[in-house]
């Protein structure tokens, strides 16, 4: 199983690059102990967290649940999804310049999470597209259920093709997500009975075979990638 880093020194983080960026959270490519890394970092405007049924809207506790509940079962170290190093909870933007800049004036300091850097990865798309890539997506989804997760935002580009021998197919991006204590609460919240995780969250698996058929359609169309929003 891989090993936590717990209590990092943050003085140490050396920023690389930015990956990605939204209105809720940041990814940057880090060096910390000569290892890299992928730091996700969250803003925190200290809004509504719950809604009036319970639900966390707070999207770095959701990720951070979700990852613990995949670490725990085995599933990152599966090569599914990305491996989980550990969240940190508060980084000063102010000491990490200009890299956090974005998050100089949030109400709150971020936090964040330590995750696999996933090298020469891209998104699912119509051009990379393969029916046994799909099938590997399938897979890695039947693992996320199986650690009592919803993932709720399957789309694309939360699906990464990783070059290497063997090509692993990674489902990520779990700030949305809903993790349950047990497999009984889980199966009640989509108001599903089933022990067959094929069935219990047999929504999702919906939309990843129309997704699939969506990026095969374009693929023969000759379409280039990310010439329509799924």
């Amino acid at each position: 199983m891989t090993t936590q880093i717990t209590s990092p020194d943050l003085s140490l983080i050396q920023f690389k690059a930015e990956l990605g960026s939204s209105e809720a959270s940041s990814i940057f490519e880090i060096e910390l102990h000569g290892n890299r890394y992928a730091l996700k970092v969250f803003h925190d405007h200290g809004d509504p967290v719950f809604t009036k049924k319970g639900r966390d809207l707070n999207r770095f506790r959701n990720e951070a649940k979700a990852y613990n509940n995949l670490h725990s079962f085995d599933v990152c170290d599966s090569g599914l999804v990305p491996k989980y190093y550990g969240s940190i909870d508060r980084i000063d933007p102010s000491c990490h310049k200009p890299w956090l800049d974005s998050f100089l004036n949030d109400k709150f300091h971020p936090s964040a999470i330590l995750l696999e850097y996933l090298a020469g990865s891209e998104p699912l798309n119509c051009v990379n597209y393969s029916k046994e890539r799909l099938s590997k997506a399938m897979e890695s989804l039947v693992q996320v259920h199986e650690a009592l997760i919803v993932h709720n935002d399957l789309y694309p580009e939360n699906i990464l093709i990783v070059p290497g021998t063997p090509e692993r197919v990674v489902v990520m991006d779990f700030d949305v997500a809903e993790t349950f204590p047990t497999k009984e609460l889980q199966d009640q919240a989509i108001g599903i009975h089933s022990p067959e995780p094929m069935q219990a969250c047999k929504f999702e698996f919906e939309i990843l075979k129309s997704l699939g058929k969506h990026l095969e359609e374009d693929q023969k169309e000759g379409l280039p990638p990310n010439t329509k929003f799924y």
